[in-house]
């Protein structure tokens, strides 16, 4: 069995009460490989407060873009396994390695899985001023004249999504990599990009504000948070759904009792009524998982995506 996966178990099976009741023991940092404003930045910012109250210390969230998330993600794999370093992530975690084949860490080896702690759906937004209105007429554009696209990162998930549709859809684009999502909407503002794949929470206020326009939600159905946004599936493109999740992993080695104790503050966390109400209009699922189950789920996403980028031909 691979090493995450036996590493969630020995979480589960082989916790030391005494131990984790002393966790943690003294500020927690956790990384966030993304800049500040985008959605794991957002949501981090929101749940902070509640591990704050749980454990009684302070959380500090550093933020640490770059390399499509890898460099804020092997920053935590090279950390002292003591729990006081934690990352929180997107599932960028198992789309890069599928085409960033020289990782300094290895996703199955150097980080145990701690919660999956819920999922978005994405958005393709552009400038408010921008000459369409719909996704059709951004389609059509595109090969009249040059259009680029955002993303987040290379090998992000807003990374797949908009190559996802490109292929979908014919659209011609150039994608254009920047370091997290807040960056990316910037581009959208300032015209230096004409189409991005966001979450409701990194397009925040400037989608609210009517700075920028959402063309479609990238999935099967309409979000709550944006009812008036027609669905891909609704405009022809059955296959084009892609969701986002965001995890907590920490170093390979930290004790299975932190593993287990940090799983449960999160879910609880997660319960709380003033948290979700927090996090529902940015269009937030959230999950309660064990460490074991979203191992299991890290490691069918690492073959899955590994697969598609070989069958689309995606690469550094």
């Amino acid at each position: 069995m691979k090493t995450l996966l036996t590493a969630a178990a020995m979480a589960l099976g082989l916790a030391q009460p005494l131990f984790a009741a002393d966790y943690p023991a003294g500020p927690v940092t956790v990384v966030v490989p993304y800049s500040p404003s985008g959605n794991t930045d957002v949501f981090m910012r929101h749940l902070a407060p509640y591990l704050e109250k749980a454990w009684g210390q302070p959380v500090l969230i550093d933020n640490r873009p770059g390399g499509g998330s890898m460099v804020g993600t092997a920053q935590v794999a090279q950390a002292r396994p003591d729990g006081q370093t934690l990352l929180v992530t997107t599932s960028a975690y198992v789309t890069a390695p599928a085409i960033q084949p020289d990782l300094p860490f290895d996703p199955r080896e150097d980080l145990i899985p701690v919660a999956n702690v819920g999922h978005v759906s994405y958005i393709l937004v552009t400038n408010a001023t921008s000459d369409f209105d719909t996704l059709d007429e951004f389609v059509a554009a595109s090969k009249e004249s040059p259009k680029f696209a955002a993303t987040a990162g290379l090998g992000t998930t807003t990374h797949f999504a908009i190559e996802k549709f490109i292929a979908d859809s014919g659209a011609d684009v150039d994608v254009v990599h920047f370091k997290g999502g807040g960056p990316a909407v910037v581009s959208i503002l300032s015209g230096e990009t004409d189409i991005y794949g966001s979450s409701v929470s990194s397009a925040g206020e400037n989608l609210t504000s009517g700075k920028i326009k959402a063309l479609a939600v990238l999935g099967s159905a309409r979000i709550d948070a944006q009812p008036d946004v027609p669905s891909t599936a609704e405009l022809g493109y059955p296959d084009l759904e892609i969701k986002q999740w965001v995890g907590m992993f920490v170093p390979a080695g930290t004790d299975p009792a932190i593993v287990e104790k940090l799983n449960a503050d999160v879910n609880a966390a997660l319960r709380n009524e003033e948290f979700i109400a927090k996090v529902t209009p940015l269009d937030w699922t959230l999950n309660a998982t064990t460490p074991e189950g979203f191992a299991e789920q890290v490691d069918s996403e690492l073959d899955m995506w590994k697969a598609l980028a070989e069958s689309q031909g995606l690469s550094q």
